[in-house]
């Protein structure tokens, strides 16, 4: 089934098809989860073992929630009183973030005990027994959620006893595959959409805004996939990485070291790039580093090839994603609250001066649209202009088509869980078939480069992976859902790249005849 025809949502298909994997997204909103810091894919797992059902919680379910947030999540201050109480003999059990970390002694003869942290309480050097870290790896790259059996150890060592994760860990790609035989495209796009946690039959989400929403997945279902992304504030571009799933990290504007980034040279710990699936940072207008050449080299060799060196360490390979988001439209939005207080005023944007209408990335036009857009990036931080590092992204996605996030725009269907949504894109990483595909379906024009080609055949690749993981569409499916986005991303590159370098100008600036597919 692929018929595009617009379809209204069916949550008993939903239902029908992935049984206990989907949950009513209607739950969350109103549950308090959110509002304590607990990530969706966190808060959906537990949600549907604590009080499962469908529709807007009730009052009782809502008590039965508050109680067990009361009893279960740790909040920063609860350190010493938990403390104190595992001091007085006491076992006490937390829901929270663990990570385990091994501590090298130079020269050391003992092989060292591996230490579990809990972020949230400021625990750094918990015991841990072996067993559970060898059950639960994934505690040594980037951490996990769950529940937290905690003692004190004679020696006034804080003991991790036991440890039992939420996340789902195993996915059956094919057993996926065959559920999307069941939808035909739309249905599909909404159900990814939903799962997002936007409501796809908001009348705002039209099918353009729907596309570049879905394009923030693209880094989730390709490997070592990078871009950026521009959009107003309030779109929800950070929303979703920051509840899709502990492999996805977000690190919001400020300074970044390449310490934090590659790899600590004092510690000898691996930095984010190699324990993550993303990398997200957000608010890079704001970015500064220490010592941009420490930092941009060894940035540029990992874009290129996956791959970084720092402080006299053999290289370290990794297929994390590098996302980066930069705000838009903040000058115009304080301008019109500032101007418009009432709203019976009418407010036209031939009012805003024009010096309030450049914002930090992105100088509007009449219609809101970017004024140069054919060179997105000139007012964004020096690095940016790089042709070797910009030419290493495989696109920009157009956030100032995505309508701003209002509350009725929260998903309010039957979505599939977070924690299998996210674990499902992050397999799709390793199936080659989509590659394989979309190398067969598409050909190139003499004017495209080997970066031009790999990343739109990359982009493509993921939207296939996003729209048809079950691989039945015709090439009008593929052109249109999957080669033309792709193309798009690219073109924002290409099109910067000949405003900044004279080199990029002898393959001229319009559209490239790369959408030609083979029949």
């Amino acid at each position: 089934m692929n018929s595009w025809e617009a379809t209204t949502y069916n949550n008993d298909l939903v239902r029908e098809v992935f049984g206990n994997l989907c949950i009513d997204k209607t739950r969350l909103p109103s549950s308090g989860l959110s509002s304590i810091g607990v990530p969706s894919f966190v808060a959906e797992w537990l949600l549907d073992k604590i009080v499962p059902g469908s529709g807007t919680l009730t009052s009782i379910e809502l008590e039965k929630i508050d109680s067990f947030i009361k009893k279960a999540f740790p909040r920063k201050d609860d350190r010493n009183e938990i403390i104190f109480d595992l001091t007085q003999g006491e076992i006490r059990k937390l829901i929270a973030l663990m990570q385990v970390r091994i501590k090298l002694e130079q020269g050391g003869k003992v092989i060292p005990e591996p230490l579990a942290q809990i972020p949230v309480l400021n625990l750094t050097e918990c015991s841990i027994a072996t067993d559970i870290v060898e059950r639960y790896k994934i505690l040594l790259r980037q951490g996990i959620w769950g529940k937290i059996t905690l003692a004190m150890l004679p020696d006034g060592k804080v003991e991790v006893m036991d440890f039992e994760p939420f996340q789902c860990s195993q996915v059956d790609l094919q057993g996926y595959a065959e559920c999307r035989e069941k939808f035909n495209t739309q249905q599909w796009r909404d159900l990814i959409f939903c799962s997002m946690g936007f409501n796809p039959q908001h009348p705002s989400y039209q099918q353009e805004a729907k596309t570049w929403i879905l394009a923030r997945l693209l880094p989730l279902v390709e490997a070592n996939y990078h871009v950026i992304e521009l959009a107003p504030k309030g779109t929800g571009k950070s929303f979703f990485f920051e509840n899709i799933s502990s492999k996805v990290t977000l690190i919001s504007g400020g300074k970044v070291t390449p310490a934090q980034l590659f790899i600590n040279g004092r510690t000898k710990e691996v930095g984010l790039l190699g324990r993550h699936e993303v990398v997200v940072l957000d608010e890079v207008q704001s970015l500064t580093f220490d010592n941009p050449e420490e930092m941009i080299g060894p940035l540029k060799n990992y874009l290129a090839s996956g791959r970084y060196n720092r402080s006299g360490f053999a290289d370290i390979s990794s297929d994390c994603g590098l996302v980066m988001l930069a705000t838009a439209l903040p000058a115009i939005m304080q301008y019109s609250f500032s101007y418009c207080l009432s709203p019976n005023i009418a407010f036209s944007f031939e009012d805003v001066p024009h010096s309030c209408r450049k914002c930090c990335n992105i100088e509007l036009d009449d219609q809101l649209e970017p004024r140069n857009e054919d060179n997105l990036i000139a007012n964004l931080p020096k690095f940016f202009a790089e042709t070797a590092l910009l030419d290493r992204l495989s696109g920009i996605i157009p956030g100032w088509k995505i309508p701003k996030f209002q509350k009725e725009m929260i998903a309010s269907q039957v979505g599939l869980k977070m924690d299998f949504f996210g674990e499902v894109l992050l397999s799709l990483r390793q199936d080659n078939r989509f590659r394989f595909y979309v190398e067969q379906h598409t050909k190139f024009a003499k004017n495209v480069t080997i970066r031009d080609q790999n990343a739109i055949l990359k982009s493509a690749s993921g939207f296939l992976k996003i729209l048809y993981p079950h691989l039945e569409l015709t090439l009008m499916d593929y052109e249109r859902d999957c080669l033309e986005p792709a193309c798009k991303l690219r073109q924002a590159i290409r099109n910067s790249l000949y405003y900044l370098d004279e080199e990029f100008r002898q393959f001229l600036v319009e559209k490239f005849m790369w959408r030609q597919s083979k029949y």
